[in-house]
């Protein structure tokens, strides 16, 4: 509801940033009134004075919260409030109304979708519902809508999807989804995101006659590993990475389709064994068993899954069926036969106790340099860097800690990599390691 505010109270907002201002009226009879409006991630204020101070109205944003706004002629003229009993009307230029309903976007719930969005095409069905790609009929900008179906009391689990969404949002880191708005009738909730085009890995991979080069595999999993270095850092956990849930386009990743993620903290809470059968860590398909949380490393353990797929078009876990697949995934049973520096990168990152698992940054600088560097030793870096690691911790996504002298010394530059045997001076400047070219 919209709160008046009592005198002596200063704005809200004053202590939050702010993401829009414009201003609006109230009609009255004889004299129209004039606010100004001021948003921020935690409120909506209205106050007679441009300064802020002692704000007439203070709207609380949340996404329980069904926000209406006013259409005519085919434009955004304002919104409406409740207020003691009553509902408010405010009016606005059309341009800042569309601006402001861009803002709020991730906030609140609107209603009446189809008002705003003109479906295109479907993209995907499933148990959850539906995508679709629409376009806004205000602005002309495509998006993908995900739509959810309210039953069987799913709410929990999609407000929950709703806030990880919005709290990426506000990483704005670009190898993740960016969620626009939100929208909910007596039926479904509706995530409006932005649209991607191109498809997704899984597509990708099918189309293909040939696995992905060395250095094109390496270019993917560092896109992903850019975009799953934001998600960890704002303490969620994805907990399905696989090709279906990566868009990939113009060689760049987007992570996509956080329904099964969580925050740190809740993994025993919602959907505690999740994921897909052979990309999933063996830690989550046993949590039953073990009764013990596990952390942001079951992530890496699907990267690794995924490096592999791209490297030989196959499944680490691949058997005769699902339930074999899903039985060797969770006994973490599998066999590399092939051999290479990128396959030892592969097996880091698909060990089968996470204690010696790399955390996602480690895995970020170990990509680099095998991308960077022809003779690059991922077992000699990864035994010095486990050294100095307190096992069992991981470092930059679970403490945030800044590192150390000791740490900083283990730095990849302090790292040998191997090089072939010469017999001449001219010859060992050769071999030297050298950085490749990209083109």
């Amino acid at each position: 509801m919209l709160i008046p505010t009592s005198s002596g109270h200063t704005s809200l907002a004053n202590n939050a940033n702010i993401l829009y201002e414009c201003i609006v009226e109230r009609h009255h009879f004889f004299l129209n009134r004039k606010y100004y409006l001021q948003l921020t991630n935690q409120c909506l204020t209205l106050s007679q004075k441009q300064d802020q101070q002692n704000p007439k109205y203070i709207y609380q944003l949340k996404i329980d919260k069904v926000f209406t706004w006013s259409l005519q002629n085919n434009q955004i003229v304002g919104f409406q409030l409740p207020y003691q009993d009553k509902i408010k009307d405010f009016f606005g230029n059309p341009n800042d109304m569309v601006n402001l309903k861009s803002k709020m976007g991730a906030l609140v719930c609107y209603q009446k979708i189809e008002l705003f969005y003109k479906k295109e095409e479907i993209l995907q069905t499933g148990s959850f519902g539906k995508v679709t790609k629409e376009i806004c009929r205000f602005t002309s900008n495509r998006v993908a809508i995900k739509s959810i179906k309210c039953q069987n009391n799913q709410s929990p689990a999609i407000k929950n999807e709703i806030e990880i969404l919005k709290r990426l949002k506000q990483t704005n880191t670009l190898n993740i989804l960016e969620i626009k708005e939100v929208y909910k009738d007596e039926h479904n909730y509706y995530i409006v995101t932005e649209y991607l085009p191109g498809s997704n890995l899984k597509q990708h991979l099918e189309r293909r006659n040939k696995p992905f080069l060395m250095q094109e595999a390496l270019c993917i999993v560092e896109s992903l590993l850019k975009g799953l270095q934001g998600i960890h850092q704002n303490g969620i956990i994805h907990r399905d990475l696989k090709p279906a849930n990566l868009m990939y386009h113009n060689n760049q990743i987007k992570i996509i389709d956080f329904g099964l993620s969580c925050f740190n903290g809740k993994q025993l809470e919602q959907y505690p064994s999740c994921g897909t059968a052979g990309y999933s860590a063996p830690e989550v398909l046993n949590v039953w068993n073990k009764k013990q949380a596990y952390d942001y490393k079951v992530d890496i353990f699907s990267v690794g899954c995924i490096l592999y797929q791209l490297l030989t078009l196959d499944g680490l876990f691949n058997s005769e069926n699902e339930k074999a697949t899903y039985r060797n995934n969770k006994k973490c049973q599998f066999t590399i036969k092939e051999k290479g520096s990128v396959f030892d990168l592969v097996q880091l990152f698909v060990k089968a106790e996470p204690q010696q698992r790399l955390d996602c940054s480690q895995a970020m600088e170990a990509v680099q340099a095998l991308h960077d560097y022809k003779y690059f030793d991922v077992n000699t870096w990864y035994n010095n860097k486990v050294k100095y690691n307190q096992k069992g911790r991981s470092q930059c996504e679970l403490n945030q800690e800044p590192q150390t002298k000791l740490s900083r010394q283990c730095s990849l530059t302090n790292f040998k990599y191997n090089e072939p045997q010469t017999q001449t001076q001219t010859e060992r400047q050769r071999n030297q390691p050298k950085k490749i070219e990209q083109n």
